[in-house]
């Protein structure tokens, strides 16, 4: 979402960069949550199936032990997804919903002044999440790449 919407709103006047924003964060925060968790739940289940015979027969021989590069990986593998659930739940539950406008026609010109600050606070935190979480995101797949050749180092 980050590198699509990114690139389409360079074009985009600001009004509809905030419509193309809302509900596009709207739809992305639940598919994003579902997605990280049955992401989540598909590797522990892999995990769960893998025996020592299958590791064995893997290149350089890895275990599934903290003592090895392999297992190693899989506990930085699984920080990783840790992280991406804490983003995309805060972006569903925290950030999204503070993004909303809340002015009302009988507000003060000064309250509707810290409801845009306010708001505007919001999205640069949501800028920081959604950076994160595409760094982790690159990263999760290079250590989950790396399991197939027994790990990182």
């Amino acid at each position: 979402m980050e590198w699509v919407l990114r690139y389409a709103q360079r074009t985009m006047p600001p009004s509809q960069v905030a419509v193309v924003c809302k509900n596009a964060g709207r739809r992305y925060r639940w598919f994003g949550l579902v997605s990280v968790l049955v992401i989540g739940l598909s590797g522990l289940f892999m995990v769960l199936r893998l025996d020592d015979g299958e590791l064995a027969a893997r290149a350089g021989s890895p275990e599934l032990s903290l003592g090895d590069s392999y297992g190693q990986t899989l506990l930085l593998l699984t920080a990783a997804w840790a992280v991406l659930l804490a983003c995309v739940s805060a972006m569903a539950f925290w950030l999204h919903p503070a993004q909303a406008k809340r002015s009302r026609p009988h507000m003060t010109e000064e309250e509707v002044k810290a409801e845009r600050a306010r708001v505007g606070v919001a999205i640069k935190r949501m800028e920081h999440v959604l950076r994160l979480e595409l760094v982790v995101t690159i990263v999760a797949v290079a250590l989950g790449a790396s399991l197939h050749v027994g790990g990182l180092w």
